[in-house]
């Protein structure tokens, strides 16, 4: 497990057969094949005071205290599209390389946060973490499958491609 530009550059140097990435890649040397979509989701404690907000305006954006994934994660890679704009003036308060450290903080009030639904929905379906709005801000994002492009077919490759394709939500 690392950030997807740490994946990347093991693809690209045949350290692994095959890379689950959540970021966008232009690597010349690496096929990326779509492998599901995604949304991240802004969210807090149950009881934070933007808990009863329920939907951010700019002003809470630029006022909350973040946790966030570290700069070359492709979840901040989408959280920094999406904040296009605010950018100079988002306070980012922590920047951490795990989703449970980060759902860890923002649990214990030190910030808000922004991480992927998958990764959330049991936190949801708790009532301990909250999500919150952010109306006009784009936070889709794609799944890869991060290949060599010069490669030699592997049946165990492909085997693990359809099992991660059959276990979608």
């Amino acid at each position: 497990m690392a950030n997807t530009e740490a994946i990347v550059r093991k693809v690209a140097n045949f350290e692994l057969d095959l890379g689950l990435i959540e970021g966008e890649s232009r690597h010349p040397d690496l096929e990326m094949v779509h492998w599901r979509d995604d949304e991240l989701v802004v969210f807090c404690a149950a009881d934070h005071p933007l808990a009863q907000k329920q939907v951010l305006g700019t002003r809470d954006i630029r006022e909350a205290m973040w946790i966030l994934r570290e700069p070359d994660s492709g979840a901040r890679q989408t959280f920094e599209r999406a904040m296009a704009g605010l950018l100079p003036d988002i306070n980012v308060y922590l920047e951490l390389k795990h989703n449970e450290a980060i759902k860890n903080a923002v649990e214990s009030g030190l910030g808000i946060g922004c991480l992927s639904r998958i990764v959330l929905e049991k936190n949801f379906a708790n009532g301990d973490l909250v999500p919150l709005r952010v109306p006009r801000r784009d936070m889709r994002r794609t799944f890869y499958f991060a290949l060599p492009r010069k490669r030699f077919p592997r049946e165990t490759v492909e085997a693990w491609m359809r099992t991660c394709r059959a276990t979608d939500a």
